[in-house]
């Protein structure tokens, strides 16, 4: 991988806070792909931070109370997930708690946990587990794909699709443009459809892109397009997106890069990013540390990762 160094700066994390707040002005994390970052050799004779020790339900009360704040200043903030790949257990936690907000069918999901086994790195089974979701990016692909109007980027970092025109073809090219597959057409199906009936909590109602929707006939499916949108309608009522509330591990943050006190910046200053996203022209607000536990052997995050 190709990174810069930040090994000639005294203090690394005044280099983010100042990365960040030169996205403060447009409203987007626009100097995150441009980060300085340790190389590989260089990070791993730095003194890096230790791992966060802190209990996973402290760092949700935190995270909560910091967009409580948020919601009652009435500012308009600029949201970053970060993701600690070294904590995810791969229980599929955020997964499930995401299919329960945001109801989907067997076409796809909004979010999936990646898992890795490198039986050869170490005695025994060795697996890396990562979680994956829309990365909001500022320069969305999906977005060049499709006509202007259908996808669009909120204030506050968050991509949108207009569920009116993003459909049929422009669904699935949108679809398609996401390098990640991180965008589905969902076709209205369901899991309970021959059960014999589908179930009501596959059709029950549920906010997203701003509206009120169902699944299925007159509703937001089929054949429209569909995706993580951090749980914007928790977001704007002051509640974290489902995943970040149910991870076991504690791999999952998010706050606001706006504000260089948050816990996503504290905890992100001075690490080593996987630049995987920027090295291919994007500008991401979902980055991942990439770093390994203390004393264990360090396998690049282009090993196996997107």
């Amino acid at each position: 991988m190709n990174n810069t160094s930040t090994s000639h700066e005294a203090n690394p994390r005044r280099s983010f806070f100042r990365a960040i707040a030169a996205g403060i002005g447009s409203g987007s994390l626009a100097g995150l792909a441009g980060f300085k970052l340790l190389t590989t050799q260089e990070a791993t004779a730095a003194p890096l931070p230790p791992v966060s020790a802190e209990a996973t339900g402290t760092l949700v009360i935190r995270m909560q109370r910091e967009l409580e704040e948020i919601v009652a200043k009435r500012v308009t903030p600029n949201w970053l997930m970060v993701v600690d790949t070294r904590k995810c257990i791969g229980c599929d936690a955020c997964t499930v708690a995401c299919r329960a907000e945001n109801p989907t069918g067997p076409a796809g999901n909004f979010r999936r946990v990646i898992q890795r086994e490198h039986p050869a790195v170490s005695v025994g089974p060795w697996a890396i587990f990562k979680p994956v979701n829309c990365l909001q990016c500022d320069n969305p692909p999906c977005a060049k794909a499709v006509p202007d109007g259908m996808i669009w980027k909120r204030p506050d970092g968050i991509v949108e699709f207009d569920d009116t025109k993003l459909r049929g073809q422009y669904a699935r090219a949108a679809a398609k443009a996401c390098p990640f597959q991180l965008v589905h057409v969902d076709d209205g199906r369901t899991f309970t459809g021959d059960t014999p009936a589908p179930q009501a909590y596959e059709r029950r109602s549920f906010v997203e892109n701003g509206k009120v929707q169902t699944r299925g006939k007159g509703g937001a499916s089929p054949d429209v397009a569909r995706k993580c949108t951090f749980c914007s309608h928790l977001l704007d009522v002051g509640v974290l997106p489902a995943c970040v509330t149910t991870c076991i591990g504690g791999a999952m943050h998010f706050g606001d890069g706006n504000n260089p006190n948050s816990l996503v910046n504290e905890i992100t200053g001075g690490r080593r990013l996987f630049t995987g996203h920027s090295n291919q022209g994007l500008k991401t607000h979902v980055v991942y540390f990439e770093e390994s536990m203390p004393d264990t052997t360090h396998v690049d995050c282009t090993v196996c990762h997107y």
